[in-house]
């Protein structure tokens, strides 16, 4: 994220997330065809997941045990934050208890599917941010929801997406990429994070210096990953392909995802500071209908087809080994970032890590927002709204604060 969309001015010393529930996220799922009692048609247990200062990955994990089935949620949430999301097992032999409680999280039944849950069963998020601040933010919340409802705001993927304590995520997805998985287990093993302190800045240290045996030992319960990964090369030195198989599956793919998020951020930041209207489809772009919800966009259609007379928004690829140079006005600017990295749309397929490889796809520019409110409540005034599913409220967010430093800030 190299742009703003609004000329509002940086707001001082204002913070995020002092405490989780000043961060709070509700899952909207279309939750249609739910049963209330288990029958043959209608065999997977769904739950209603509320967590409060964890990641998803380490909730679903801990539910999985508990209903002795691998587990399907169709979205991450915030770890440092309030939130509530939708878990079902995957088999139809799940257990089904009422009632699951873990550590920072609680799973209440919620029915049964006739399927396991879907990322496309999710219409989006509805997000109650406070911010802690002296400042009065209600004209800058007002500039950026107006720009927001012309569909000027780009629709970057978020600051949690690339790890913003070392910026790490897409940098090892690159490495992976080029294939230097040596490369990458150093950056996931080995890159100093802020303000991390003591044995967990020791261990990362010595894995820095290839001193996988006494790093094991050292990593904290919190850096359960970075364990795992390094008694891989401690019991098989030099062998850092199957070390990254070390990393749970979803992760492992983040890091691919992370560092495509990264070239697509790239490119809508250049589109933006070039002039070029995000929220408006011009001819000779990608471009998608907006669902009668307003918060997703229906089929992709081609750059020589003539854009339809509803609501409409342009999209850019998200490169991938799919990936075709259609000419657009975003294609245009994706070409010279690609040559400038050393990376080309064939190196998202992987053939000696299958699992990573990716097709890529297609992204609206601009962010979609719904029931935007802003509420003054002393130092915390209080914003919500709801997203699309899979765009970031801390886009948003970094529009109205533009914060100096995003780490210290709580993004």
């Amino acid at each position: 994220m190299q742009v703003y969309a609004t000329p509002g001015p940086r707001r001082g010393p204002a913070r995020l997330r002092e405490t989780p529930e000043d961060f709070q996220v509700d899952e909207v799922l279309d939750m249609a065809e739910v049963s209330a009692v288990r029958t043959e048609e209608f065999p997977i247990p769904v739950y209603k997941l509320s967590k409060r200062g964890t990641d998803t990955p380490h909730a679903a994990t801990a539910l999985s045990e508990a209903l002795k089935s691998n587990v399907n949620f169709a979205g991450l949430k915030d770890s440092k934050a309030v939130t509530t999301q939708y878990v079902s097992a995957r088999s139809r032999r799940a257990s089904d208890p009422a009632l699951v409680k873990g550590d920072r999280f609680g799973a209440e039944r919620a029915g049964y599917l006739r399927r396991p849950v879907t990322r496309g069963m999710m219409a989006g998020n509805k997000f109650r941010i406070a911010v802690s601040t002296e400042e009065d933010l209600a004209g800058s919340t007002s500039e950026v929801f107006e720009a927001c409802a012309k569909r000027q705001v780009p629709n970057f993927f978020g600051y949690q997406r690339f790890g913003l304590r070392g910026m790490v995520n897409h940098r090892v997805g690159r490495a992976i990429l080029r294939r230097d998985f040596r490369g990458a287990i150093d950056l996931l093993l080995g890159e100093p994070r802020e303000g991390e302190k003591g044995p967990a800045s020791e261990a990362r240290s010595l894995a820095k210096d290839g001193r996988y045996p006494e790093a094991a030992i050292r990593f904290t319960p919190r850096q359960d990953i970075e364990r795992r990964v390094a008694n891989h090369l401690t019991t098989k030195p030099g062998d850092f392909q199957g070390a990254l198989r070390r990393v749970p599956m979803t992760p492992r793919r983040l890091f691919v995802q992370a560092y495509q998020s990264f070239l697509y951020n790239r490119t809508l930041s250049a589109g933006v500071q070039s002039g070029l209207d995000i929220g408006r489809v011009e001819a000779g772009d990608n471009w998608a209908e907006v669902s009668t919800s307003g918060l997703g966009v229906g089929r992709i259609h081609g750059v020589k087809e003539p854009h339809s007379a509803n609501d409409s928004v342009p999209l850019v690829q998200l490169v991938g080994y799919a990936f075709r140079d259609y000419g657009s006005r975003f294609d245009r600017l994706i070409v010279p970032i690609l040559k400038e990295e050393g990376v080309e749309p064939s190196s998202f397929y992987l053939k000696e890590a299958e699992e990573l490889s990716n097709e890529g796809g297609f992204r609206q520019a601009p962010l979609l927002v719904k029931e935007s409110e802003y509420a003054g409540q002393g130092a915390k005034p209080l914003l919500s709204f709801t997203l699309g599913k899979g765009e970031y409220a801390t886009t948003l967010l970094r529009e109205v604060l533009k914060p100096e430093d995003p780490l210290a800030a709580g993004f």
